[in-house]
């Protein structure tokens, strides 16, 4: 495991034949939102990116409202995305929010709105941050807030050549809200999910990336495999 150097490079793969080969990887810095419903895959392709990442000689802080950082490590283990000598070298950080059984209102979402910032802004350690996911934070917090978020965001990024991945559920939003949100960012992702030929399947929809090396408004169609993490499946066979 090499030590992070300028060598790093300008774009971040996921260490996945088919999706690097679909996607072209994330032009670094980025500011790009993942946005679905539940179980539509939306920390497992954050956790793919993360595991890209490290592998690309990047360092990470994954940020989660969801999980622990022993329960993250094994969820991600359990998808083949091993990242425990990552996390013991410290080239992996894992921060976790504790947001259930708080009563929200808007004072204390801007307050962890804020420490978020605050936290990427100061981090001079890492350049790949994840925030897996924003939704239980914004829930109750104003709209003057939130775009104050991600317009503050979108210049730290710029400012500090960091990307910044988020996963939101976009029924923590209104229409409106989500557009000026898709248009502050980089990139725009998103997941859906439908029964075809009687079982799940996942697509990944990329409608916006920029700098990307692919051309973007694709549609990946995937499943997700215990044994493998993300089986990006033929579009014939997500069609049949």
């Amino acid at each position: 495991m090499s030590e992070q150097g300028d060598d790093v490079g300008n774009v971040i793969k996921l260490n996945h034949f088919e999706l690097d080969r679909r996607i072209g990887g994330f032009p670094m810095p980025t500011l790009t939102v993942i946005e679905g419903m539940n179980d539509t895959g939306k920390s497992v392709l954050v956790q793919q990116v993360t595991y890209g990442a490290l592998k690309g000689g990047f360092r990470v802080r994954y940020i989660t409202t969801e999980n622990t950082v022993r329960s993250l490590i094994k969820q991600m283990k359990a998808l083949t995305y091993d990242v425990k000598l990552y996390f013991l070298a410290g080239r992996l950080m894992v921060t976790e929010l504790h947001v259930t059984g708080i009563s929200w209102n808007q004072y204390i979402s801007k307050r962890y709105l804020n420490m978020l910032l605050r936290l990427i802004e100061i981090d001079e350690k890492n350049n790949i941050f994840i925030i897996d996911s924003l939704t239980y934070i914004v829930t109750h917090a104003v709209e003057k807030d939130i775009l104050e978020f991600f317009s503050t965001l979108r210049k730290i990024v710029d400012e500090n050549i960091k990307s910044v991945f988020i996963t939101i559920h976009p029924y923590a939003f209104d229409e409106e809200l989500l557009i000026r949100i898709r248009s502050i960012c980089d990139g725009h992702i998103s997941l859906s999910m439908k029964e075809v030929g009687g079982r799940m399947v996942r697509f990944i929809s990329i409608n916006k990336l920029r700098g990307a090396l692919k051309p973007t408004n694709t549609i990946i169609s995937f499943e997700v495999d215990p044994a493998f993490g993300i089986k990006v499946l033929p579009f014939s066979q997500a069609k049949a």
